[in-house]
This record gives C-alpha cells, structure tokens and sequence, in this order.
C-alpha cells in the first residue's frame, strides 16, 4: 500500500474508534406490588366503675387470682360479704366496735348466743331520711366468744364475737355479687360520650346542694335514660362517693362509670340521689335533685 493510502486508512480506522459504543442496559424488574395491611382498631376499654379505693383494690385481686380478699387496717377490716361464711370480730371490755352494713338496709332483728355477757345496739348514720346501719357491740368480760346474726331487709350476716385484747374500732363490708352484676351490666350497656352527642339532647335541670368538699359535682344532666355527673379536677385525688337513690320505702346504692375524665355516668334517671362519704361524724353528703318537668 502507498504511504498516502496507508495515511488515510488510518484515519478511518481512528475515527471509528472514537465513536462511543452504544449498550442496552439491562431491563430492571417490574417494582414489587406493597401488601396492604390493615391494622385492627384497638378494642374500646370496657367502661371504668367507680369503686372506693379497698374495693376496687378487691376487684383486681379478684380479676388476677379468684378469690375475694379480706383488708385489715390496726383499727379496721373490710370483709367480702358470704352469707355462709363467720367472719371474726375482735371485740374487748370497755371498748364498742361498730359494725357497719349496706347503705339500703335496715335492721329487722339481732339473735347473740350469750345476750347476757354482750351488748348490742342498733344504731344509724348520716340523713334520718336516708340513713346506714350499724350494729355497735361491746363484751362484758374478756376470753369470752359468742355468735352474733344480723337480720335485715336484704341479707343475713353471720359473725363471731371475741373478746380479748385489741378490738377492732369497725368492721365493714363489700358486696362480690353485687359487684359482679354492676360490672356485667356495664360491659353491656358501654355509656355514650357525651361530648359526642348534642347539647341539645341534654337536660341540665338539676340542682347540686351540700357543702363544699373536693368530690362536689360541677354539674348534672341526662339524656332521657342516662345521668352524668360532672366532678370537679379535685375529684382525682379524693375517694369517690357512693350514690344512693330512692328504693321504695329506702334507699339503694348504685353504681357508676366514668366517661372521659371527669364525667360519671349511671344506667338510670333518677329524680333525687344522695353522694356518700365517710362514716359516722366524719360522713358528708351532696344531694343531686331533679328540678325539671315531672317525667
């Protein structure tokens, strides 16, 4: 080949090597389907109940072993009420112990196996009109034991008296089964919020009177089938009350639940209903009364 010739072969073959080579990328894969996963809506809590601090305390032991526990103070005791069960009383000279009933009840008669070495007197606390039993008992002599039944329009107690050192100041009782029914009946019937519904549906004729302490309601309303009590901030760190309403000749406590964080609510009207809390002198009482068109 001849220089000139060579020369412009070179050329060529220079340029071609200059052109970029041109390559298929590889086909990336389709992008992968995102599983759609629902989660559950977390179940509504069943509907808290208003229970003093020792039953309420009762309740979660119950929940957790199955058993209904006893709670004894120096001074005190607090005792599942069993119609079959002889819960002991330790009494001593010179000293009374009160024993304190349901709210409701009323004393019909009381049968000791030695009348002659202890003394028992019926007794009451709180509004005359809506009065708690109590039964004070007192021995004569020390090491001295006796059985006592307490009859009363409810229930029939069974106890044992025992005089010897310390004697217990009082003696109290919660109600398992009572308390049972009230739970089951709420789980049922799950309270509204009000905050949900209109205020027009509400209504707001009621009246709080009683004096000034912690647990005092702001307010009450209802919405034909329910009434809600709204407590005041101080309420949280206070005891709550029990609530009674009229039953008949007497009174009957009932219970009830909390909706939000201040506002209990009861599965019935009522038109009068009386918060209780504390015992004998020490017991304070606010009226919640209907003031509205007779229903």
């Amino acid at each position: 080949m001849k220089p000139k010739q060579l020369a412009m072969a070179l050329l060529i073959l220079a340029g071609c090597a200059s052109q970029p080579q041109q390559t298929t990328a590889p086909a990336l894969p389709p992008p992968a389907l995102t599983e759609q996963v629902s989660t559950p809506a977390p179940a509504p809590e069943p509907p808290r109940m208003a229970w003093p601090p020792r039953v309420q305390a009762a309740i979660d032991h119950h929940q957790k072993t199955g058993k209904w526990a006893t709670y004894r103070l120096p001074s005190s005791v607090l005792y599942p009420y069993n119609e079959d069960d002889q819960p002991v009383v330790a009494c001593a000279p010179l000293r009374t112990t009160d024993i304190q009933l349901a709210a409701g009840e009323t004393i019909t008669d009381v049968a000791m196996g030695d009348s002659e070495r202890w003394i028992a007197t019926p007794a009451s606390s709180g509004n005359p009109s809506n009065p708690t039993p109590h039964l004070a008992v007192k021995p004569q002599m020390p090491g001295i034991e006796t059985n006592l039944t307490i009859y009363t329009t409810v229930r029939i107690y069974h106890l044992i008296l025992r005089s010897g050192g310390r004697a217990l100041q009082e003696v109290q009782f919660y109600y398992p089964e009572q308390i049972t029914q009230e739970i089951s009946r709420a789980a049922s019937r799950p309270a509204p919020n009000p905050a949900q519904s209109e205020p027009a549906h509400f209504d707001f004729a009621y009246q709080v009177i009683g004096p000034d302490v912690p647990w005092k309601p702001v307010r009450a309303f209802d919405d034909g089938s329910r009434v809600y009590v709204q407590m005041p901030a101080a309420m949280k760190t206070t005891d709550a009350p029990a609530l009674m309403v009229q039953a008949g000749s007497g009174t009957q406590m009932i219970n009830y639940r909390l909706s939000g964080n201040d506002t209990y609510v009861t599965d019935r009207l009522f038109d009068k209903a009386v918060l209780v809390a504390g015992v004998g002198r020490d017991q304070d009482r606010v009226t919640i009364a209907y003031t509205g068109a007779q229903r």
